[in-house]
């Protein structure tokens, strides 16, 4: 069980998740070189082992390579502010406009990512936690990656392809393909958006798919499963994935 050395918040109190986080900087108990967390709550060995051993043991080494050294705080609950102040660490849940599910703050500019953990499945945690780290990787992203999914971008719409890998993406896609018509400079801020979320979004269902089996769920607005394999495959090819892991089905094998 770890708590904080003093002013362990209580139901009553409100700490914001940089405060939170700062207080337990010296606390955090390495995972390996590149992480380690913090629960602010009790957590017995066998959800440690699905919260924090796990999904970062899935992830290729190629991308741990390129992220800094990143700390995970278990918070119950987020909630988010009106004000300029980060999200608060909330022991009671709040109303569903208010909950977050994750955020990144920065201690002496080492970025912790604070992700809620009552009240979701392990699958829906999993994705949370990949997604943000998706957020980091895509902030140093190598440049045969940027290269390559500019590449598989452009050609998806220069044939019309239709969908996204996730509702954010299909928004700022529909931004873009709504642009005003020659004004050249929004047009490429547009794109620089697009593709960041894109990328982010097609990051975080390649780490969520290495680490868990999971489906691609139809839909009106999902990007045909041909097109998502192609993405996935150059993620693969830029970050192999660790020995004993597969992606897709015909790759699966005993895992060590």
């Amino acid at each position: 069980m770890l708590e904080f050395d003093r002013g362990m918040p209580t139901e009553t109190e409100r700490f914001t998740v940089l405060e939170v986080a700062r207080q337990v900087a010296s606390q955090m108990v390495p995972i390996n070189a590149n992480f380690s967390f913090f629960s602010t709550t009790p957590i017995v060995e066998e959800d440690l082992r699905q919260y924090v051993h796990e999904p970062v043991a899935a992830l290729p080494p190629g991308l741990v390579k390129i992220l800094p050294k990143v700390g995970l705080l278990l918070v119950p609950f987020l909630e988010e502010t009106s004000g300029r102040s980060p999200a608060l660490v909330a022991f009671d849940q709040p109303e569903p406009a208010r909950s977050l599910a994750a955020i990144e703050v920065f201690v002496d500019e080492r970025p912790t990512i604070a992700v809620a953990t009552s009240g979701i499945d392990m699958s829906e945690y999993h994705y949370t936690f990949y997604d943000a780290i998706s957020s980091i990787v895509v902030r140093r992203a190598p440049a045969s990656l940027i290269t390559g999914f500019t590449e598989l971008l452009r050609e998806e719409i220069d044939n019309h392809v239709h969908g996204e890998v996730r509702e954010e993406s299909w928004a700022a896609k529909q931004k873009y393909l709504h642009r005003s018509a020659g004004n050249g400079k929004r047009e490429s801020t547009l794109w620089k958006s697009y593709l960041e979320q894109s990328l982010r979004d097609t990051l975080t269902l390649f780490l969520h798919g290495i680490c868990c089996d999971i489906d691609v769920e139809a839909g009106p607005r999902q990007l045909a499963s041909r097109y998502i394999r192609k993405r996935l495959e150059l993620c693969k090819t830029v970050f192999p994935l660790p020995e004993g892991y597969a992606l897709f089905p015909e790759q699966v094998r005993k895992r060590k």
